[in-house]
């Protein structure tokens, strides 16, 4: 049953002025909402308010904060006490859902920060957490986590945040002190913006929780290891035989890696990690276009030798086609990428993977095709004399050739099974 009834307003308010009881507030961000302190309820359009007067049906209600939709009804409940914000009521005390009350809790605060502001501990070393404090302490306590686990185990772990940025935050909340100076009417204020930097904190630590089933059974299961548990969609299936056979792995290693920045992105609700990954990518491609312009400067010069037959100067022209390819692509995404630095990407991540991996998997085709080229050119010769090479300079081109081949498909190999191994064994630790 809905605790809140609408009517219609005083006629005596003016609309060009907010109702009674109700106060604005402006978030850290920017934008407006507004907060009726007697009714507990906020909204976040002034149309609603406008329009509408929001009345308590029954007193349990005022234990709670109410959220407003857009119709003016109840979209969400809020319990300062416990921490919770839920959709419905009554709430049942389900334990394995307190994570997912928590984190709809600090999502509420760092969007709707000003009316309900958190302070800082002004004896942080003394304090006995009865000050009001809880919150500041916390989110120090999980920085120092965050922290610690980044010093333990550097790159193996899963922190939201890197180092530099726990050292950063830990530094400045340390520093912190409440303001007891007044603000200009209309200018967020350092408590507030204190508020959404904490409750942002506490936000993406109980994500990272969640994510991570940390004090679960499962503990320590790495992102990656998720993989091996997708649903074997037709779209899965193409997506790992494009992977496998046409583009040699590529799609599926930058498929992992896409995820990891996403899920990082969510985490944090900002784009470091996104960004971070772009940027490795964008060397990735520097390095692909290099080697796409030398093989493209190898093949121009064997197709100016005198008299190369013709099969070999398809196969020639095929491999240029493919480095020019890759050349074309790899400098468009390069110029792409730079503009993709924002973190709600509404793509699938199989598709920018498939995207992502079109010039290294265009490079190493053409590889092969002018590997072949010289091949078939050193068996067949010229066009000018009768006579091939002869077996003295075909069997050692093709001996060489397959000597490579064969270290590339064993490099291959060795490197996807130490992958497959370590990704198993995460799998499967309890």
């Amino acid at each position: 049953m809905s605790l809140l009834e609408q009517k219609q307003p005083s006629t005596s308010a003016f609309l060009h002025n907010l109702p009674e009881g109700w106060k604005e507030y402006i978030h850290p961000n920017g934008w407006r909402y507004f907060y009726h302190p007697e009714l507990h309820a906020v909204s976040p359009s002034e149309g609603i308010i406008n329009n509408l007067n929001v009345v308590r049906k029954s007193d349990v209600a005022i234990e709670y904060e109410v959220v407003l939709d857009n119709d003016g009804s109840v979209e969400m409940y809020v319990d300062h006490d416990r921490r919770y914000a839920f959709e419905k009521i009554p709430l049942k005390d389900d334990e394995e859902n307190i994570d997912e009350l928590h984190v709809k809790y600090w999502d509420f605060m760092r969007k709707f920060p000003c009316h309900k502001p958190i302070i800082s501990c002004r004896n942080k070393y003394l304090c006995s957490g009865q000050c009001g404090c809880e919150a500041f302490h916390a989110a120090t306590q999980v920085l120092h986590f965050f922290k610690m686990d980044l010093l333990r185990r550097r790159l193996e772990s899963e922190a939201p945040l890197t180092l530099s940025q726990c050292s950063e935050l830990l530094d400045y909340l340390d520093s912190y002190e409440d303001s007891n100076h007044m603000t200009f009417q209309g200018i967020p204020s350092q408590t507030s913006a204190f508020t959404a930097l904490i409750s942002w904190i506490l936000w993406s630590a109980v994500k990272h929780k969640i994510v991570h089933n940390h004090g679960g059974y499962m503990m320590g299961i790495s992102p990656h290891s998720q993989l091996n548990n997708e649903d074997h969609t037709t779209w899965t299936i193409l997506f790992h035989f494009l992977s496998s056979v046409l583009c040699f792995g590529a799609p599926r290693s930058h498929f992992e890696r896409i995820s990891l920045a996403f899920r990082r992105t969510q985490l944090q609700d900002r784009v470091d990690s996104w960004v971070a990954f772009l940027e490795q990518f964008d060397r990735e491609l520097t390095v692909s276009n290099l080697g796409a312009t030398v093989l493209l400067s190898s093949s121009t010069a064997f197709l100016a030798v005198s008299g190369i037959d013709k099969l070999s100067r398809i196969i020639t022209l095929v491999s240029v086609a493919l480095t020019l390819g890759s050349v074309t692509t790899g400098i468009y995404l390069q110029w792409q990428t730079g503009k993709l630095t924002f973190k709600d990407l509404k793509i699938d991540s199989r598709v920018l993977a498939l995207a992502f991996s079109v010039p290294f998997a265009a490079l190493i085709w053409a590889v092969m095709l002018f590997m072949v080229a010289v091949i078939t050119y050193s068996i067949l010769g010229t066009l000018d004399s009768g006579d091939t090479f002869g077996r003295t300079t075909w069997i050692p081109t093709l001996a060489v050739c397959c000597v490579f081949v064969v270290i590339g498909a064993v490099l291959v190999m060795m490197f996807r099974f130490i992958r497959h191994k370590h990704n198993y064994s995460l799998g499967s630790s309890v």
